[in-house]
């Protein structure tokens, strides 16, 4: 169960038994139920076993918590001592690389969240809000680690850059950037203090294509803090409502790896996505053909152009006329999708953007529940 991701089964299958610490410490993590509970867990799986495998994947997995919810100083102190009792493993040198630029940063602190009601832009994703006492409209994309800004707006709104520089992946390639830290982030009635930013060049996509004031986009940490989301078309998006309590069998958001990702239905069957509420428009990725060969069996072959931070790349692709999912309670219809055919992301069968979650009159995360919904 473990290894094939099903998530929702290993945590049924851990409810009857003892023991089995390193599985119920990695399920604590992918469905985000209550932190210290996970950190117990992988901890005691460290102890017990210091050079076994399940230790190596134990400190990988608390490293996915400390980054999901913006612990950074947590994230680095974990991958140390893992660096350090695995200095043979081959990974350690590009986790080194990719994890430098969160050296000096500090960890996120939550000072409040109370149910607020924010404007959006028409259509968009892009809300106000006021970072160290400044207005800008961000948009919120469940698709980055990490909040983000252009050079010119980190300094317009007095973000404080660390020494750290480093690289990240994007969704079509990787890209440089600096770590600059805003110590007070309001959203509404959400208030959170030394959040951090990768910061990237002006002349970089996204950043080129908007105009001043809108050069940022709000990660997973920040929207993870509101505990609830609902983005309606009418206009408004309300945050910071309680939670609904947590049940396996209702929820379909998972953090797995170091993506959101959602259950999804297609042909009777069920399948992981990513949540990219960052990406304008829905890519199908190889696992699809994998995992529906029929479907793509007689498609239009050809070549799709994805852009992302950085700019964009081309892959070998096949253009179905129109899919149909079940996500979040309703059908969601794909009309001329591209399938890239040498893209992919673990067992993901896509990585889904807003023309998906635009279908619905609202879209709703519970980060609690860990259940998204699609209204009618």
């Amino acid at each position: 169960m473990y290894e094939a991701q099903r998530w929702p089964e290993l945590y049924d299958a851990l409810e009857g038994t003892q023991g089995n610490d390193f599985y119920r410490g990695a399920v604590a993590v992918i469905f985000h139920q209550d932190v210290q509970r996970a950190e117990s867990y992988l901890t005691s799986t460290i102890a017990a076993a210091p050079k076994s495998d399940e230790a190596y994947e134990a400190y990988e997995w608390l490293s996915h918590l400390y980054l999901y919810t913006g612990q950074y100083q947590r994230a680095m102190a974990i991958m140390e001592a893992r660096w350090t009792a695995f200095p043979e493993k081959t990974a350690r040198v590009q986790e080194q690389a990719e994890f430098a630029g969160f050296r000096g940063a500090p960890d996120q602190i939550t000072q409040r969240v109370e149910p607020s009601t924010v404007p959006h832009e028409h259509e968009s994703i892009f809300v106000p809000v006021s970072i160290n006492g400044s207005p800008a409209t961000f948009f919120f994309d469940t698709g980055a680690w990490v909040s983000a800004t252009s050079e010119s707006e980190a300094k317009r709104l007095g973000l404080r850059f660390t020494d750290a520089t480093g690289t990240t992946g994007t969704m079509t390639r990787r890209a440089r950037f600096r770590m600059a830290v805003a110590s007070l982030v309001v959203v509404g009635n959400v208030h959170l203090a030394n959040v951090a930013f990768f910061v990237f060049p002006d002349d970089q996509e996204p950043w080129s294509l908007v105009p001043n004031g809108h050069k940022g986009l709000l990660g997973i940490p920040v929207i993870l803090a509101f505990r609830t989301l609902r983005w309606a078309r009418s206009g408004t998006m309300r945050i910071g409502e309680p939670p609904a309590p947590f049940d396996v069998h209702a929820s379909n958001l998972v953090f797995d790896n170091d993506h959101l990702a959602v259950r999804v239905g297609f042909e009777g069957r069920s399948a992981l996505a990513a949540v990219d509420t960052g990406a304008e428009s829905t890519d199908l990725l190889r696992e699809f053909s994998v995992q529906f060969p029929s479907a793509t069996a007689f498609g239009r072959k050809g070549s799709t152009q994805v852009r992302g931070v950085g700019g964009g790349e081309s892959y070998e692709s096949v253009r179905l006329p129109e899919v149909a999912f079940e996500i979040g309670g309703r059908r969601a219809i794909l009309h001329g999708a591209d399938v890239l055919l040498s893209r992919g992301i673990r067992s993901y069968i896509g990585n889904f953007g807003m023309d998906v979650f635009h279908q619905g009159s609202a879209l709703t995360m519970d980060f609690s529940a860990m259940r998204l919904t699609l209204e009618d």
